[in-house]
């Protein structure tokens, strides 16, 4: 894994310093934080409104503009089943992004359903064999990737897959072991989604996203092997985040450092979420007893705090490596009909950046990366 790439940090927007890994930026600026919102259009279909924090109702892209969001991320699954996913539906929204002046970072999942640290499995009819796949997952990228630049919405951040750090491409890219040959595997077709990448997009700012974000210890073995098994040079270490499942913000303070100081790597929290309210939706995704962080409440304030604080966590890394974070799900809220019958409920409503109503919560303007 080379660092050659390093330039295009100027492309950020952030000033690149000549900082050693053990010294830390002195001016404040403008992180790239954002927000997934894959899930808005079905919360649009249902009837789901938006509105500022005054109670004026606002198209919600315009509502991320509003509130100083620069980023909007959408999943890709290869062959779905629904629109979630779909390339359509995310050419679409990075047409809407587009228009307000937004950021737009692709998500391909290289599955045709989510992809997440249980599971990555090879889509259909994808070979079973190293050398076909590694050709596969080139060709893929290469045609997703152009059906954005056909539309002129080029995206500017492409994960290539989601949440890795077990690998991707099941059985074939899977890392269990730790073995040589696993890591051949997976590096080789992980190259081919970046290679691929790069002859569409050679501006684009490309990001390995990996789920353990409380857990330094995983993320320092991960990043030396891929150095050592030759994973090229990618330009984001993207992390998840959720108290949940990766326990203390002090846990996420000492990988950010591993990724920023000991591999003087870029980094974005690629996913986070935390509970403006302790109360049940039905389908909750977050639990609030399980996610609950000591001084951080249940409230709309205390996830405006949570909100702040994971900023000072990125504002302190060094030569300005800590790049922004990003919402998941912020708008999926439950939609009701007037009768009270639920129209739709992705399971995020208590954790989203707009209350039941749709109105803006403290955390969405804590997002504006100021």
């Amino acid at each position: 894994m080379k660092l050659s790439r390093r330039g295009l940090l100027l492309g950020f927007g952030v000033a690149v310093s000549t900082l050693t890994p053990n010294s830390h930026a002195q001016k404040l600026r403008t992180f790239s934080n954002g927000m997934d919102v894959s899930w808005l259009p079905d919360v649009e279909a249902a009837g789901g409104q938006f509105y500022t924090n005054k109670g004026q109702r606002i198209n919600a892209i315009a509502l991320l503009q509003k509130s100083g969001v620069k980023v909007g991320r959408m999943r890709i699954f290869v062959n779905p089943q629904t629109a979630n996913g779909s390339i359509e539906r995310a050419v679409a929204l990075a047409r809407r992004l587009k228009a307000y002046g937004l950021e737009i970072c692709v998500d391909l999942h290289y599955s045709d359903t989510w992809a997440d640290p249980a599971n990555q499995e090879v889509p259909a009819n994808w070979p079973s064999e190293i050398d076909l796949l590694e050709k596969q997952v080139g060709e893929y990228t290469r045609q997703a990737l152009n059906e954005f630049v056909q539309a002129g919405v080029s995206p500017q951040w492409v994960q290539l897959g989601n949440e890795i750090a077990g690998g991707f491409l099941w059985p074939l890219g899977k890392i269990s072991t730790g073995t040589a040959s696993e890591w051949q595997n997976f590096v080789r077709l992980q190259n081919a989604a970046l290679q691929a990448m790069r002859s569409v997009l050679p501006n684009a700012r490309s990001i390995v996203h990996l789920e353990c974000g409380g857990d330094y210890q995983r993320v320092r073995w991960w990043l030396g092997n891929a150095q050592v098994f030759g994973l090229e040079d990618f330009d984001v270490v993207g992390l998840s985040y959720y108290s949940q499942w990766h326990g203390s913000l002090k846990n996420l303070g000492k990988t950010l450092d591993v990724v920023t100081s000991e591999f003087n790597l870029p980094a974005v929290i690629a996913e986070t979420a935390y509970p403006w309210s302790p109360r049940r939706f039905g389908n909750d995704i977050i639990d609030s007893s399980k996610a609950a962080l000591s001084g951080y409440a249940l409230s709309p304030i205390g996830q405006k705090k949570y909100v702040t604080t994971l900023e000072s966590l990125l504002r302190r890394q060094p030569a300005n490596l800590g790049l922004g974070l990003w919402w998941w799900e912020g708008f999926a809220r439950t939609v009701r009909t007037a009768d009270g019958t639920v129209a739709w409920n992705g399971g995020m409503t208590n954790s989203t950046l707009v209350d039941i109503s749709g109105k803006a919560l403290p955390g969405l303007e804590a997002l504006n990366g100021q």
